[in-house]
């Protein structure tokens, strides 16, 4: 047998094939605990299962045994990390950036704390880490990142390999709720993340540190956005220790920060939404609005520079998001301003010699449930969080909560003006065929921040992106 195909067959050893079931119309398969998704279609083409397992694997030399652990390996992440700010003396303030590591490189001192949700053992967040000790060998050369990550049951590790692992940052205490306009920036919080990118590269054998940096757009307004009272940026170098800042400055300009996600909420946890009244609003039910990955805390994902689905430039031209992308744009231009980076506007003739290794993306994804489904103790009597029960309960409601919109809509209209199920953008073989695809994902949308000029509805920051084509963060599910 060929090594590529051992290694997709090793690449999802004792994983299922998941039968692809015919959907109702309404979206909802007859069996609740399958639900059919472009994820399932896309990573059968690329990561096929020949077989459930492979019980002659141990016998294959021990070189390419080591190549298929390898091969498992390489594959993009993304891990969630909750990070507070933590109470500290004056004592332990003045040994901040004193301290080395064993790399003999200066940390920080830890003016935070990290959380990862799971069970004890969730900071490794690879299988291969307890399969065997060659599994591990292979694993822990390949993480070459080990970052100290003190927990209330003893201190762990934090195996990262920054060429293809993105850590999305959310703060455990940033608000609930929406900011208000004129919530004012945090620069402590800000300081911690600044600490923590410094670790993290110190950490690095290579010196590279985080590469690919996702910040919920809440943390990074709370954190980044300038006062509307104030024409000085969120925060600047002065704000923070000197080896920070000339830490963070040094990210910035240097190649090392690759690319920043800004994670932003559609205006509605549901793809058919209607706002009311709002004139000239098309009632649509957009299929392909990407779906958040929920339950573990590190997701396997490839990275599609296009969104292949088909119908994706119909539902773009209607989106709301909880925020205006510019501004949060806005704020890190101003906050690299702050720390001596300075990039040219993509088109100029400066922009043609300009370090283009980096990118800040605009990254919606619609969150589910809504947050008025999640009640205390009813958590734990639900299907557990991010399975296909839970999911396929999502988009159950997702359908009543269209049929009642629509019906809403229509009751206040001229007699006879219908509101069809498929809606008012495209037609009913168009919407059957995107269904049939099948549209719906667990992902995140990537748009470059210049692909949002003015909106078309401000009050619900509504902007027709009909005309990008956003690239995809496609989940393996």
């Amino acid at each position: 047998m060929e090594t590529p195909k051992l290694a997709q067959l090793y690449r999802r050893n004792n994983a299922t094939i998941r039968n692809v079931a015919t959907m109702e119309h309404k979206t909802i398969v007859d069996d609740d605990t399958l639900v059919k998704l472009y994820n399932d279609v896309h990573f059968r083409k690329s990561h096929p299962v020949i077989y459930d397992s492979f019980a002659l694997f141990p016998l294959l030399p021990r070189e390419l045994r080591l190549h298929i652990w390898l091969l498992f390996l390489q594959r993009h992440r993304m891990i969630e990390l909750g990070i507070h700010a933590a109470d500290a003396t004056d004592e332990q303030q003045s040994c901040y950036y004193t301290d080395r590591n064993r790399l003999g490189n200066t940390v920080s001192g830890r003016n935070y704390t990290l959380s990862i949700k799971g069970r004890g053992y969730a900071a490794s967040l690879s299988p291969l880490l307890r399969v065997s000790k060659e599994a591990r060998y292979i694993a822990l050369d390949f993480y070459r990142i080990q970052l100290p990550f003190p927990r209330n049951n003893g201190e762990q590790l934090l195996f990262v390999n920054p060429d293809y692992d993105c850590l999305y940052v959310r703060s455990d205490s940033q608000p609930s709720s929406t900011p208000p306009v004129a919530f004012p920036p945090e620069p402590r919080a800000a300081a911690v993340l600044v600490d923590f990118l410094h670790d993290v590269r110190a950490f690095d054998p290579k010196d590279q540190g985080v590469a690919h940096l996702a910040l919920f757009a809440h943390y990074l307004h709370w954190t980044l956005q300038e006062s509307h009272t104030s024409t000085r940026p969120p925060f600047v170098p002065d704000d923070l220790n000197p080896t920070a800042a000339t830490s963070f400055a040094d990210i910035l300009r240097s190649s090392r920060l690759r690319s920043v996600f800004c994670i932003l909420k559609f205006m509605s946890c549901m793809r058919g939404w209607n706002p009311f009244p709002s004139r000239g609003w098309r009632s649509h039910f957009a299929q392909t609005f990407p779906l958040q990955r929920r339950g573990s805390p590190a997701g396997a994902f490839d990275w599609l520079e296009t969104d292949p689905r088909p119908g994706v430039q119909l539902d773009l031209s209607q989106v709301s998001l909880t925020r205006d992308p510019r501004s949060l744009a806005r704020s890190w231009e101003n906050l690299e301003k702050a720390f001596g980076v300075i990039r040219p506007e993509p088109g100029s003739e400066t922009s043609a010699n300009s370090n283009k290794d980096f990118s800040f993306y605009i990254c919606p994804t619609l969150f589910w449930p809504p947050d008025d489904q999640q009640l205390p103790g009813e958590e734990a009597q639900g299907p557990p969080e991010g399975s296909r029960e839970e999911l396929a309960g999502h988009l159950r409601q997702e359908v009543d909560h269209w049929d009642r919109k629509r019906q809403y809509i229509m009751s206040f209209d001229p007699p006879g003006i219908v509101i069809p199920w498929h809606g008012t953008i495209i037609d009913a073989e168009t919407f059957e065929t995107m269904r049939r695809a099948p549209s719906t994902a667990i992902g995140i949308w990537l748009f470059p921040a210049n692909a949002f000029k003015e909106p078309t509805k401000v009050p619900i920051n509504c902007f027709d992106l009909s005309a990008v084509r956003p690239g995809l963060l496609l989940f393996d599910v």
